[in-house]
């Protein structure tokens, strides 16, 4: 940059070179201003950022726990399904015994069969009732996944929103401080 300074009988006129030096420091302290300002900026983008990536971590943790529940939950209908299998898997052979023995005592024997059938009929709905439920756990664990997929994937996108913006920033930042240094 080239400065046309009057020449005095010293040197260069003292005014001049005064007027320079304070136009050029309210330049710098102009410029050094506005690139506090863009850090701030910046920082509050940051600060921003971490509170999602918070607000996704705290969802992680609620889904874990919530399949956790899931998982405990399927265990014992698990358990409880079996169970059912092996009660009824009793009453099968328990019907077939009835009915070996029931050339000795018919009445007897029509009577065990109906009750037998009756414990089939009840295990046949509770397994009925246990699809049911299981179908209905699934679903609704397979909406809260969506939703949480759903969330990660919108904060994904903002985040590599964020980040775009911050390089921007950062490249117009050091674009300023490169044209400072010059």
């Amino acid at each position: 940059m080239s400065v046309g300074f009057r020449k005095s009988l010293f040197g260069f006129n003292c005014d001049d070179v005064i007027e320079y030096v304070e136009q050029s420091h309210k330049k710098f302290s102009e410029k050094e201003n506005e690139l506090n300002q863009k850090i701030e900026a910046l920082d509050n983008t940051i600060a921003n950022i971490n509170s999602q990536l918070e607000d996704v971590k705290n969802a992680k943790s609620a889904v874990e726990v919530q399949l956790k529940e899931y998982t405990d939950k399927y265990d014992e209908i698990e358990r409880l399904s079996q169970n059912i299998g092996r009660l009824y898997l009793v009453a099968q052979a328990n019907a077939k015994s009835i009915m070996q023995n029931s050339t000795d005592n018919k009445d007897i024997a029509n009577k065990e069969v109906e009750r037998n059938l009756g414990s089939i009929d009840d295990a046949h709905e509770a397994l009925d009732a246990l699809k049911a439920e299981i179908m209905q756990t699934s679903a609704d664990f397979v909406k809260k996944v969506d939703t949480l997929v759903s969330s990660l994937s919108n904060a994904r996108e903002q985040i590599n929103t964020k980040n775009a913006d911050n390089r921007e920033l950062t490249e117009q930042f050091e674009s300023l401080l490169a044209d400072i240094n010059k």
